[in-house]
């Protein structure tokens, strides 16, 4: 494993746009109130998210741990089919009780590619913006469009137009989630 810290996301972009023969294994934001959680093994396709939802990835020192990877091909995956998906968890306040399908989400998207934002800054409740790859196999296309209906609040997927429209954004069951801790 090797690592690699950078200052800014404008040197963490340009890092990976230059990068080959690598697999990513995890990307960390240094801050105390938002986290970055990503699955995606191919640099390339962390830079299309990061040029194409900007604010998802704050301003800060980033650190990534990457390994070399000789069987890479860039083609695997289609940047322009991505979902975009948002998130939350709230803890009751007088209950040991959590709403939301924040943490059911993320255990779901385990076989899948994609980027998450997590953001803490509210003691009350945390968010989180991801950006998840389509798969092309129609099978797995419809399992994760289950997943995302059951967990999240709220899920679009790309339908060419660039925009988030009444055509494919949908609401998702995720705040009807109880999750005893």
């Amino acid at each position: 494993m090797n690592k690699r810290k950078f200052p800014n996301k404008e040197s963490l972009k340009k890092w990976l746009i230059s990068a080959t023969g690598i697999v990513l294994t995890s990307v960390s934001l240094m801050s105390d109130v938002q986290d970055l959680e990503f699955q995606f093994s191919n640099p390339k396709a962390l830079v299309t998210v990061m040029e194409g939802a900007p604010t998802y990835f704050p301003d800060g020192q980033y650190i990534i741990t990457y390994s070399n990877s000789s069987d890479l091909d860039s083609d695997n995956l289609d940047y322009s089919k991505m979902a975009m998906v948002i998130s939350l968890e709230a803890k009751l306040a007088k209950s040991d009780t959590l709403i939301g399908g924040l943490r059911p989400l993320l255990t779901a998207l385990a076989d899948f590619e994609y980027c998450c934002t997590i953001d803490r800054t509210n003691p009350a409740y945390v968010t989180a913006g991801i950006w998840v790859v389509e798969p092309s196999n129609p099978a797995e296309l419809e399992n994760l469009k289950q997943v995302l209906h059951e967990n999240s609040v709220f899920y679009a997927f790309n339908d060419g137009s660039g925009f988030v429209t009444l055509n494919n954004a949908r609401m998702g069951n995720g705040v009807q989630k109880l999750v005893k801790i």
